[in-house]
């Protein structure tokens, strides 16, 4: 195996965890298509520099705390990020649920920050770095409703994967989704992603006027029941054109 290729199977591993969460050895292996030995020499030398960690007592690796160092690097060198996640702990703290933002990248949401675990109200697992589907997210949806035709289009032409049974997989009620998260302007995402997880995003406009991200809320279904959804967008969106400056 060259150097080249012992390099680009590395950082594969590492996308990998990032998608997976865990694998063990045997799944890595099979995503690569090589021998479990192969893939067990690259996750040895990537735990040597802790990118990726073996959780006790399991099989499986996940990415390790060298992955976040790395990450506060960049997130400390990118004005945006900094900014946003000022941003996303003042809006954590008002409605006492998770707040994130996200932006697009390709078809996707990418979230660049998410508030601080806190013992007042649940926080899901961390996603920020991480691409999360955008026909079922409420980031996603927002994003996505304020893109270009062509993106929305390759949206919905692509399968609409299911995570659960409330998952938007039909293109058509997926297209009027986009309608009408762009004429109301916010969007929900009611146990589409996660059973029994809601939020709800709205937009965050750049200078130009033009979406450059979105900023949601998560928490439990009985956090942010149906009956809410409007009255909490609209006090998002209140909170974001006051706050979202910090963005600028």
């Amino acid at each position: 195996m060259s150097s080249n290729q012992s390099v680009d199977r590395a950082v594969t591993v590492l996308w990998i965890l990032n998608g997976l969460q865990q694998a063990t050895v045997t799944e890595i292996a099979a995503e690569l298509d090589v021998h479990k030995s192969t893939a067990s020499r690259l996750l040895a030398v990537l735990e040597q520099h802790q990118l990726v960690v073996r959780q006790p007592g399991s099989m499986a690796y996940e990415l390790g705390h060298g992955i976040l160092q790395l990450a506060s690097t960049v997130r400390s060198q990118n004005d945006l990020t900094r900014s946003a996640q000022l941003l996303v702990e003042m809006v954590a703290e008002h409605f006492k649920l998770t707040a994130n933002v996200a932006i697009l990248d390709e078809i996707f949401a990418v979230n660049i920050a998410q508030s601080a675990p806190s013992e007042k109200f649940f926080t899901p697992r961390q996603y920020v770095g991480r691409r999360t589907p955008g026909h079922a997210t409420s980031s996603g949806k927002v994003l996505l409703a304020f893109a270009e035709k062509a993106v929305q289009d390759q949206v919905l032409a692509t399968e609409l994967e299911a995570f659960t049974q409330h998952t938007i997989t039909d293109p058509d009620c997926l297209d009027n989704e986009f309608a009408q998260t762009k004429e109301r302007g916010w969007a929900v995402s009611n146990n589409e992603w996660d059973a029994d997880m809601t939020a709800v995003a709205v937009p965050l406009l750049g200078l130009s006027g033009t979406v450059i991200a979105a900023v949601s809320i998560t928490g439990f279904t009985h956090d942010l029941p149906p009956e809410s959804f409007a009255a909490r967008a609209q006090e998002l969106q209140t909170l974001v054109q006051r706050h979202g400056r910090l963005l600028e």
